[in-house]
């Protein structure tokens, strides 16, 4: 009986340091940003990336598991009070941790994002002063005097 449910808190617990592993990127992140290293902030975001995907994959699963547990619609600070007597501990413990690392990463990224929102105000504002075209939105269009360095650039067409 509680092997799903052991199972699903270690999903928890995978989630957890998911979460952690996002934190610590957000951080790289922002510290890219504060070093105007592009290449850094570049390979940052692809990690972020391929994080974010495994992290839609994990929540396919514990959807299947909340489900087969019959815990749709249990918040995950009530997850303990729905596990068997001899889990509660370790859900409770699970439960707790991954709000704690989401909390984390939700103010890491916000951080990261003031950061970077900081940079491109300052980047508009250099160009307003150089005579750059206000009309033409953000980003630049590419001529042949404004290539971007050989790692930036991609085969990429939307």
């Amino acid at each position: 009986m509680s092997e799903p449910y052991e199972a699903y808190l270690e999903l928890l617990s995978d989630l957890s340091r998911q979460f952690a592993q996002l934190s610590d990127l957000a951080q790289e992140k922002t510290q890219a940003v504060r070093k105007d290293d592009l290449m850094a902030l570049d390979e940052v975001l692809k990690q972020e990336q391929a994080l974010a995907l495994a992290l839609r994959g994990q929540e396919q699963r514990r959807l299947a598991m909340v489900q087969a547990l019959n815990l749709e619609g249990v918040p995950l600070a009530q997850l303990a009070q729905n596990c068997p007597p001899n889990l509660q501990l370790q859900a409770r413990d699970a439960a707790e941790g991954l709000a704690r690392q989401y909390q984390i990463y939700c103010s890491a990224a916000e951080v990261a994002r003031n950061t970077l929102e900081c940079n491109l105000h300052e980047i508009e504002k250099t160009l307003a002063q150089l005579g750059g075209d206000q009309t033409a939105g953000p980003g630049y269009s590419q001529t042949a005097e404004t290539v971007p360095p050989p790692k930036m650039k991609t085969d990429f067409r939307a």
